[in-house]
């Protein structure tokens, strides 16, 4: 079948998907089109029994419908031969009517369990159904708004009817792109053909929702790298995965074309960084979503030869973090002597790709008066208290080793399977301690036998391996304990007036709403983190990259300090002036935090749009005036 016949299936595939209408539009065309030909056709032989064309059509159109009735005259013997003609024309017609509407149906049967071709170039292609793709397609979708024309395609072993109908009611209108959804194993080669993976901008592999190993992605990844009808370029794939197992193997298989992204490492790492440093959930989120502003890469050439000092300050309304050096190594926060080299890129914080934008313009002058020199503080010891456990909590205990000094503590609250003897048999690389008391998290009276005056931190995690009637248990139920233990440590730290933060693992985005409160509590909505990992990703490869220096703890990290720490408050300065301020510091700064507004989820100043005090990549042109609670948002070693 030639590449333009396939296009006109596939045009004439989605006009009939509409439903009645589509088909309707095509039986009108065809009446039309038959009655338009045969009219010229006796009118030109002159056979035509009407005065002009005009008139012919109308008389075969109006007999189409049965409003003029034949006239047959003649003999008895001659009207007898026209009855049985008409009768065998009233049979034939019948029976292509039958034929007709069999097949009528069985397209449309076709049609509705979506097994039909996509035909479509640049595309994303999803393949699996999960928890977290409603999200994803969100923010795709989010991405894809200025561009004239995009297209994501799904493909899963669920009902196309309701694959749509869930998409419809989670999205709403998408105008700028199209959501074609496709029913199939993502696991057969035959299958992946209907998504047009060669012509796909990236593929994004899900797996299935009940798929804890993460095997369903393995072999997806599998089906498509062997596939032999395969393109001879690479694939850009990501893929999110929980078994490390899992993730070496789909590495073996072609790791030039995979991005992976283990879970367990990416959450905790962000659990570990939030639980210690309140607000910066926010700022993460900020970063990984498309509706703020968002990590951009850009070849700028009149920078050559500049050092990093220098490039930061030629842009007035975009945060340069960093360089990604010609052969894909990605330096954040390098010293400010470091030069920006010939086939090197610059890595800025920018609201879209295009306004990472050189400023035409000198900047304000630096207040040198009004900058301040950071007193390094001594290190304290951190007391944290664990409630719940996981298959992943080790890794997260691993991840607060590196980000604790001496001294600290973590005390383990929980009666998941497994998680005393895991605690007992784990010797930290460091000189944190470790303990296990066996208690219900979401039992009041048990919580309030813990030392809550000697905690700093409390950290609250969902238990996966939990069962009810022999069945895990589903998101709402885990978020619903997480929910009952946020509530119950709330009214504990308020009664016994314990100055303590508390960050929550929640998995459902929508459970966030019902909690937030203006305390200084953080919330890490694990799926939905990952799901703008992914999006993020599935937009430019090298972000993978970039994610894994930014949450990594022997790189430089996202902190908010103390504006004290850099600039003098009470006195309007620029945000070059606190630009420059970090630079003297082998820091990178990239936005601030306004405590008086950290309780806010609306409301604006002259730079952006602020989230609970929070704003990234302020125009730094704009005087602001600090006081001394509020933060400044960082890059840093430590």
């Amino acid at each position: 079948m030639s590449r333009s016949s396939e296009r006109i299936r596939y045009f004439f595939d989605n006009t009939l998907a509409k439903g009645p209408m589509g088909l309707l539009i095509w039986l009108g065309l065809f009446v039309s089109i038959v009655i338009i030909v045969i009219s010229i056709l006796v009118w030109v032989t002159g056979i035509a029994a009407e005065d002009s064309l005009i008139d012919q059509a109308w008389v075969y159109l109006m007999t189409s419908f049965a409003v003029v009735d034949a006239d047959i005259g003649g003999s008895w013997a001659f009207r007898l031969a026209s009855l049985i003609v008409i009768f065998s024309g009233i049979f034939v017609m019948s029976t292509l009517i039958g034929i007709l509407t069999t097949g009528i149906d069985s397209k449309l049967e076709q049609l509705r369990k979506g097994r039909s071709r996509v035909i479509e170039s640049g595309h994303t292609v999803i393949l699996g159904w999960t928890e977290e793709i409603l999200v994803l397609i969100k923010e795709l979708v989010t991405a894809n708004e200025n561009l004239p024309r995009t297209c994501i395609a799904i493909l899963a072993d669920e009902d196309k009817i309701e694959m749509e109908a869930k998409i419809r009611e989670a999205i709403g209108p998408h105008r700028q792109t199209r959501i074609v959804c496709r029913s199939g194993n993502p696991m057969a080669m035959l299958d992946l053909e209907i998504v047009s993976l060669n012509t796909a901008k990236s593929i994004i592999v899900l797996g299935l929702a009940d798929d804890v190993t993460g095997l369903t992605i393995l072999k997806t990844v599998l089906a498509i790298a062997n596939n032999p009808e395969r393109r001879a370029e690479p694939y850009h794939i990501i893929a999110a995965i929980d078994d490390p197992k899992i993730l070496d193997s789909v590495k073996l298989i072609s790791e030039d074309e995979i991005e992976a992204i283990l879970k367990g490492e990416f959450i905790t790492k962000i659990e570990a960084q939030t639980l210690l440093q309140s607000g910066l959930s926010l700022v993460v989120t900020d970063l990984l979503d498309f509706e703020g502003d968002e990590i951009y890469f850009k070849k700028e050439p009149g920078l050559t030869g500049r050092s990093y000092q220098e490039v930061i300050l030629a842009y007035d309304t975009s945060a340069v973090i960093g360089f990604l050096t010609g052969e894909g190594k990605t330096l954040l926060n390098p010293p400010a002597t470091t030069v920006l080299g010939e086939h090197d890129q610059i890595i800025a914080v920018s609201h879209d790709d295009d306004t990472v934008i050189m400023s035409n313009q000198p900047h304000p002058s630096v207040d040198d008066n009004a900058i301040r020199s950071a007193v390094p503080a001594s290190p304290q010891a951190k007391h944290i208290l664990m409630l719940g456990w996981n298959q992943h909590s080790l890794t997260l205990v691993r991840h607060l080793a590196d980000y604790t000094p001496d001294g600290s503590t973590i005390t383990v609250a929980a009666n998941c399977n497994n998680s005393r003897s895991q605690v007992e048999q784990y010797t930290p690389a460091t000189s944190l301690t470790l303990e296990h008391r066996e208690i219900d998290p979401t039992d009041r009276r048990q919580l309030e036998s813990l030392p809550f005056d000697s905690i700093d931190h409390v950290l609250i995690l969902p238990c996966f391996e939990i069962e009810v009637s022999g069945k895990p248990l589903e998101v709402d139920q885990l978020d619903t304990g997480t929910l009952i233990t946020l509530l119950n440590v709330r009214r504990i730290r308020q009664r016994g007036g314990h100055s303590l933060t508390i960050t929550s693992e929640i998995l459902d985005i929508e459970n966030r709403t019902l909690i937030e409160t203006p305390e200084d509590d953080d919330f890490v909505v694990s799926d939905h983190l990952i799901s703008l990992a992914l999006a993020q990703v599935a937009e430019n490869k090298v972000l993978g990259s970039v994610f894994n220096s930014l949450f990594d703890p022997q790189g430089a990290e996202i902190y908010l300090k103390p504006v004290t720490n850099y600039v003098n408050t009470g006195q309007p300065v620029s945000f070059f002036t606190v630009v420059v301020a970090a630079l003297r510091q082998n820091e990178t700064a990239i936005g601030y935090r306004i405590n008086a507004q950290r309780n806010l989820a609306g409301g604006s100043d002259d730079n952006a749009e602020m989230n609970y005090g929070i704003v990234l990549n302020p125009d730094k042109r704009v005087p602001l005036e600090f006081a001394d609670e509020d933060k400044v948002i960082v890059l840093a070693e430590s």
